[in-house]
């Protein structure tokens, strides 16, 4: 895929950049992923290049938490390709009001519940940042998935569980 072409999600655009992406405060950002054969995209809130990113993740589902890094950390020093979130401008919550909500979570944790892959992982964070509504598209797509191809479900029960088995957890969330 071309660097400027766009991929059509649910709602939204993921729009891939190269090293010329201007990052703006309240943006949602991700970075692409892969888990034991399966792609996926982790997601944050910029919150400008002093504060980082917000993100909600940790070294395993247990200690998942909401939590400030560097946009260095985020692309794991540059090997994981960053991508803007594209809205529809109706579709958002303005990027300061954005901005606003990953920080009052970044302040108090507590705020934003545990982990949880299918209802409450780094995207449901993001797009609630975002939107005001908690949702995974990534998730619904891979439902879909599932319901359409049965295979599907077995191949990421097993994934699952095999990296279960190697790490003591579903794996990393950062």
């Amino acid at each position: 895929m071309e660097e400027d072409e766009l991929k059509q999600t649910q709602a939204h655009k993921i729009q891939c950049h190269g090293k010329q992406l201007k990052l703006k405060r309240g943006d949602q950002i991700a970075v692409e992923g892969e888990q034991v054969g399966i792609n996926y995209y982790h997601h944050g809130i910029f919150l400008g290049h002093e504060k980082g990113i917000a993100v909600f993740g940790g070294n395993n589902k247990l200690d998942g938490t909401v939590r400030n890094v560097d946009l260095l950390q985020f692309t794991n020093f540059g090997k994981r390709k960053l991508v803007r979130i594209n809205y529809p401008n109706n579709d958002c919550l303005p990027p300061e009001i954005t901005a606003m909500n990953a920080e009052m979570v970044v302040a108090d944790p507590h705020r934003w519940g545990p982990f949880d892959i299918l209802k409450n992982n780094c995207e449901h964070f993001a797009v609630r940042c975002k939107t005001g509504v908690a949702v995974s598209f990534q998730v619904l797509d891979k439902l879909r998935e599932c319901l359409l191809n049965p295979v599907q479900l077995i191949r990421y029960a097993v994934a699952s569980s095999v990296n279960i088995v190697k790490n003591g957890s579903f794996g990393s969330l950062q």
